[in-house]
This record gives structure tokens, sequence and C-alpha cells, in this order.
């Protein structure tokens, strides 16, 4: 039951950073991106922690497949 809840988190936090990320790039433009703000930061760290310890479709697959 605990990696069922592990996996349902990993997954709900992952398309979050994902989104939020994806959303405040967009808004701010290419600025975004580049080393003056540090939103680039924090979205390449969020993507990197997104992937650790398996993405959002690795842990989907495994409470799937717990259920």
């Amino acid at each position: 039951q605990r990696r069922h809840a592990v996996s349902a988190a990993k997954v709900q936090v992952g398309e979050a950073l994902q989104y939020v990320g994806e959303q405040a790039v967009h808004l701010h433009g290419g600025i975004g991106m580049t080393d003056e703000l540090p939103l680039s930061h924090l979205f390449k760290r969020a993507t990197m922690l997104a992937m650790r310890w398996g993405d959002s479709a690795h842990h989907l697959a495994r409470f799937a497949a717990l259920h």
C-alpha cells in the first residue's frame, strides 16, 4: 500500500512540476531559459527531480500494476 501511495504522489508531483515549469517559461518567453532569471535554474532542477527515481510514466505503470 505504501508503494501505491508513493507512485501516486510521484505522478501527481511530476506532472504538476512539468506543467508549472512550462507555463512559467512560456509566460516569460525566451528570457525564461536564460541565466538572468532564477526560473531557468528552478525549471532545470524540477525537470531533474521529476526524472529521478523514475519518471511519471514509470510510476503510472507501477501504480496500475499494484492496483
